[in-house]
């Protein structure tokens, strides 16, 4: 061999020598870029004698699994999903505390209950009266206080989900760049590794964010879309907008426009991604339902405690009178106390079937008709009625929702009556009443208005309006100022009624600690055709137990999709990732075949050298 083809291919050696060192130092310090450890693969084959020493590099490609890379995309998506809802069920959980717990809503109303005793003791006690107060305000101060931790919770659900639509954009536009660039360079034949690297990084990102598929192109470049179906980005990204609220409260909800939502635009073309159900998985779909349902269902039970504390301390029941018309025979039922979402209660035979019929007060008839799902009840048939009429028209409507063969009248002022068909024989009316909340604190029965809706002492009477008095009410729920007056109506239910009386607090003990209430199903306690039935007292304690559960599943749940997003990341890395002392071999050998490489570049130049002195 000629010293001059001996140096054209100790050159070729150095040149390939170099480039697999610079193949290998990328695959080593790719395992430093976010934990990002895709390995650039290389075949190599030393060679030696007259064709000098070198690695030459005959193929270099990525090994990658794609089935493999979009389980790990999903699970990734999954985590996240649970991360965050473990996170915020667990700081929920938090602020409801432990039942036992002095800080807790139960232990609050424990505190009640406890001075509610020591007033029964001791009556007459100025003190007693003030320690029932005192307690009765760090009751609904609790009630306050957690109802804006979580209505602070879904504010900041809702700027996490307005970052992470930023975050997506700026993502899905530099897949879109990258896609081009990769596109450019496999058209030119050139490498394009850590080009597929870089992009592989951005989707591994936006799938932490929102639950995507990828579809790879022959020209080297993807197209990515929701796991629902929607185009994200093909040859160029769409936009993903996000109208977000600066102001939450309990009232504001996605169905409402309360709260923002997320959309994809593309030219004319506007998806609300929300209302398609296109984001399942990933940190977006995890705030979304933190905001959307787990944080109103808990808002949801504490309105619907605050909203029962306040009518089994208030409401009164009342009794009918009984009533003949002729053959026909019933009853009659004042409705003067009535306010709105106060209800009638009747029951009747007709043709041989008995029907519970719950009639509700309401007086804005845009929410009617009512469902049967208005109260806690699985066996009532329930009629909204609005009384904010004539009462010939309230008499009108109930006769129109009631089978004929019950005659509803008005034999005067404000009383209803409800008969049935006399000789003909094929109904009977068996019983009337009403349940009333009171405003009046004395003269109107041993219960009291203690807690009231809001600073200007509106009376609680679970209104149906729109929105329900029950929405946000644990926001609003304070002391009757009436009673911060004059605190002896603790104790005073009628007028002359002696202050060493103890009818009215051991009224009111057996109302919070014994007296049992049905509760609304919609706040995921009890079944609709089983509600939870129980104290006041008693139904505190279930909300925290229901937190708490909570929590504990979704840190379980939390714990097990980690464990499977582990396993597969470790399956992904065994074949696609860097072996740091493989890469370091390769490392050793290249760097001693660079350096054979060029001592033969350096003894032919002396050669050279030598031949040219001879020559002179």
């Amino acid at each position: 061999m000629s010293l001059t083809s001996a140096l054209g291919a100790a050159m070729s050696g150095l040149n390939v020598s170099q480039a697999g060192i610079d193949v290998t130092s990328r695959n080593i310090a790719n395992v430093g870029t976010a934990g990002y450890t895709r390995k650039v693969a290389q075949q190599t084959n030393l060679l030696a004698g007259g064709e000098g020493i070198g690695v030459r590099r005959e193929a270099a490609q990525r090994q990658i699994d794609t089935f493999l890379q979009q389980q790990l995309r999903t699970a990734s998506a999954g985590s996240a999903f649970l991360n965050i809802k473990s996170n915020m069920l667990g700081r929920i959980d938090a602020s409801f505390g432990t039942p036992d717990s002095n800080s807790s809503v139960a232990g609050s109303i424990g505190a009640l209950a406890t001075m509610l005793q020591e007033l029964i003791d001791n009556p007459e006690s100025e003190a007693a009266r003030a320690s029932l107060l005192n307690e009765a305000g760090n009751l609904v101060a609790k009630f306050n206080s957690m109802s804006d931790t979580i209505q602070d919770m879904r504010l900041e659900a809702e700027r996490n989900i307005a970052a992470g639509v930023e975050q997506a954009n700026a993502l899905l536009k530099t897949i879109a760049d990258v896609n081009n660039q990769i596109a450019q360079r496999q058209a030119g034949s050139q490498s394009v590794g850590d080009l597929q690297d870089k992009r592989d990084m951005a989707i591994d990102e936006l799938s932490r964010l929102m639950d995507v598929k990828v579809v790879n192109r022959d020209d080297g470049t993807v197209t990515v879309f929701t796991s629902g179906g929607q185009l994200l980005l093909d040859r160029t990204p769409v936009e993903l907008t996000f109208d977000e609220h600066t102001q939450i409260d309990p009232g504001s909800t996605y169905e409402n426009g309360g709260v923002g939502t997320i959309r994809l635009v593309s030219g004319s073309t506007s998806i609300d991604l929300i209302a398609a159900g296109a984001i399942r998985s990933g940190a977006l779909a995890g705030y979304m339902e933190l905001r959307d349902s787990i944080l109103p269902q808990a808002q949801a039970q504490l309105d619907e405690l605050a909203a029962q504390l306040a009518l089994a301390m208030s409401e009164e029941t009342v009794e009918s009178t009984a009533a003949v018309d002729g053959a026909a025979t019933g009853f009659d039922i004042d409705t003067s106390d009535m306010l709105s979402g106060n209800t009638i209660s009747l029951s009747y035979t007709v043709g041989g079937v008995r029907q519970d019929v719950t009639i509700v007060r309401v007086d804005d008839p845009s929410v009617l008709p009512l469902s049967n799902s208005a109260t806690a009840n699985p066996n009532d048939m329930v009629i909204g009625v609005d009384f904010n009429q004539p009462m010939a028209g309230i008499i009108a409507d109930l006769q129109a929702a009631l089978p004929a063969d019950v005659v509803v009248s008005n034999p005067a002022g404000n009383t209803i009556r409800f008969l049935d068909d006399g000789a003909v024989g094929n109904s009977d009316i068996h019983a009337v009443s009403a349940t009333v909340t009171p405003a009046a604190l004395t003269d109107a029965g041993t219960g009291m208005a203690l807690f009231v809706d809001g600073s200007g002492g509106t009376i609680f009477s679970n209104s149906l309006g729109d929105p329900a008095q029950k929405t946000g009410f644990a926001s609003r729920i304070t002391i009757n100022p009436a009673v911060i007056a004059d605190d002896t109506l603790l104790v005073a239910y009628d007028t002359g009624t002696p202050l060493g009386d103890t009818t009215r607090p051991l009224d009111l003990l057996a109302r919070l600690t014994s007296n049992p209430r049905s509760y609304a199903p919609s706040t995921g306690i009890g079944g609709s055709a089983t509600p939870f039935t129980g104290s006041v007292d008693e139904f505190a304690r279930r909300i925290i137990s229901f937190q708490s559960s909570q929590s504990a599943n979704a840190t379980r749940d939390a714990e097990a999709q980690q464990v499977v997003a582990s396993s597969l990341q470790d399956r992904f890395d065994a074949e696609t990732g860097v072996n740091i002392d493989d890469e370091l071999s390769n490392l050793l050998l290249l760097q001693n075949a660079y350096s054979a490489n060029a001592r033969v570049i350096s003894t032919i130049q002396d050669l050279f050298t030598v031949l040219m002195s001879i020559g002179r």
